[in-house]
């Protein structure tokens, strides 16, 4: 079956917010004031995971002509999915939600595949907040902090199944919030736990240089830093979002950074939805006042040029992303 470029990932509303939340007003959302669930999840089960090593025996996220890495570098890593709730009438969803979606098991393949087969990779179900959390500042709030709940006892039975190992936490959109909550409140304040955590990848949304007491990554051999990036169109200036000198935008092609456009050539293709890794040589990008302005080059591409690429943040940099991963790995011994 033949895929009609990046018509799939321009489309997709799945695995992401969208720059705007405007485009979703043609599905249902809450009408009612939030109302906590009064239990909590228990992750010694399975079923409340979207990956982990058990899972990793019967569910195969990596891309199909991709070559797997021969080393397994005894790290760990705790990624969380964006918003895949887009249409219902609850502020967060409820476990039935967790049961064969196929929403989130794209999210698996599109991002937490760059982190499949070099360590041990897990990706808790949450209760996740809706779509429309976001503009509403009262019961929004309170969706979110229940959602977070989640993700914080997740991490806290993560980091007990580890022990000391070194780990990475992985995010993108409605993830990265709980992420950037989770490292800012749980991780940095806790020596033991922040000792061991080599890498953040916080991909998606904005993020303040002074949020995080984290250094931006530069090159391709350095740990104990962090990687953000948020994608749009050359020379777009979004509406929706925070941008400038004060946010980090990391470069996912060339990790060294660079002034202006990155040459094509250095880039290295994109994972489609068919899991397949397709285009090399077709992106050229250039990091500047906190995004990442993406400039299509193939001509193949052209008719699917769009302002934002959001859905897509993992997706147009996959090989360059698990190049610079495995390179900086390479490295843990001498951290």
């Amino acid at each position: 079956m033949k895929y009609s470029v990046l018509f799939i990932l321009l489309t997709l509303i799945s695995c992401s917010i969208s720059s705007s939340t405007r485009k979703f007003k043609k599905y249902a959302s809450p009408t009612n004031q939030f109302q906590q669930k009064n239990f909590e999840l228990d992750y010694n089960l399975d079923q409340n995971w979207a990956f982990n090593p058990n899972i990793s025996l019967t569910k195969d996220i990596y891309p199909q002509n991709y070559p797997q890495s021969t080393i397994n570098y005894n790290i760990a890593v705790f990624y969380i999915h964006p918003t895949t709730y887009f249409n219902g009438s609850d502020w967060n969803v409820d476990t039935s939600y967790f049961r064969n979606n196929d929403l989130i098991d794209l999210c698996l393949e599109n991002q937490a595949s760059v982190f499949d087969g070099l360590g041990e990779l897990y990706a808790p179900h949450y209760r996740e907040m809706h779509i429309h959390a976001y503009t509403d500042t009262i019961n929004g709030f309170l969706a979110f902090d229940y959602a977070y709940g989640d993700v914080l006892n997740a991490f806290n039975k993560f980091i007990s199944e580890i022990g000391e190992k070194k780990y990475i936490v992985a995010s993108h959109s409605q993830g990265t919030n709980h992420a950037i909550q989770l490292i800012h409140d749980r991780i940095l304040p806790d020596h033991d736990i922040n000792k061991n955590l080599i890498l953040s990848y916080l991909i998606g949304m904005d993020l303040n240089k002074t949020t995080l007491n984290i250094p931006e990554c530069d090159g391709d051999t350095g740990l104990y830093c962090l990687e953000c990036w948020r994608s749009f169109n050359r020379d777009y200036l979004p509406i929706d979002w925070k941008y400038g000198q004060d946010y980090i935008s990391t470069n996912p092609i060339i990790s060294n950074g660079s002034d202006g456009y990155t040459n094509k050539i250095d880039h290295m293709g994109i994972l489609l939805p068919n899991r397949k890794i397709k285009f090399t040589s077709s992106i050229s990008v250039n990091d500047t006042l906190g995004i990442l302005w993406v400039d299509i080059k193939s001509k193949r591409l052209k008719r699917h040029i769009d302002n934002s690429y959001h859905k897509a943040d993992y997706n147009l940099f996959w090989p360059n992303i698990r190049k610079t991963l495995i390179s900086r790995l390479r490295h843990l011994d001498d951290a």
